[in-house]
């Protein structure tokens, strides 16, 4: 899509810009905002003919250098990390199993915590039933209960399925130590 801004010729000697805008539209006017300057533009005549281009000053590889350069830091952070922490795979794997065993325990504990709340949801909804078939108002106290523990079922729930997660990446990260110590020291011999 290309964009025309309407010009004034003579304040910059019939010269135009023609650069990208931060919605990917090409835009000429006879000025360009000091954000765009940086990522290249052209400069045309009045008539719309080309004069000269100017490249953007941050060349896009430099920053795909830079994300690289990152990345290799970290891998090597995380190289150092393994091979200072462990001296075989069997140790990796048993710090996997003591890590994914005590997050397993978790897990039980939050499934046992929403079963006791069901359990407890469901006696407290009888209590209600039984006050509604004597003809009675269910009292705030118990209403008040159920939200609760309703409340505490949902929260219970969220935590369930974000230490699934965990336990997920988690297992996911030691086999990822476990392939690259493997790497390492096949690469030291």
């Amino acid at each position: 899509m290309l964009s025309w801004v309407g010009a004034s010729y003579g304040a910059t000697g019939g010269r135009l810009y023609r650069y990208i805008n931060g919605e990917g539209i090409v835009v000429i006017d006879d000025k360009i905002p000091p954000g765009y300057v940086a990522q290249g533009y052209d400069i045309l005549s009045y008539t719309g003919q080309l004069l000269d281009t100017v490249a953007p000053s941050v060349p896009q590889n430099a920053v795909e250098k830079a994300l690289r350069k990152k990345a290799l830091v970290a891998r090597e952070k995380e190289d150092r990390f393994i091979l200072v922490s462990y001296s075989s795979v069997g140790e990796i794997q048993a710090a996997m199993s003591r890590k994914l065993d005590q997050l397993d325990k978790e897990v039980k504990g939050i499934k046992t915590n929403i079963k006791g709340s069901a359990r407890r949801i469901a006696f407290e909804q009888q209590r209600a039933a039984n006050y509604q078939r004597g003809g009675r108002q269910v009292p705030e106290n118990v209403k008040v209960t159920l939200f609760e523990l309703e409340a505490e079922v949902i929260k219970s729930k969220s935590l369930l399925e974000l230490k699934q997660e965990e336990y997920n990446k988690t297992e996911e990260r030691y086999l990822g130590y476990i392939e690259r110590y493997r790497q390492l020291k096949a690469q030291s011999e």
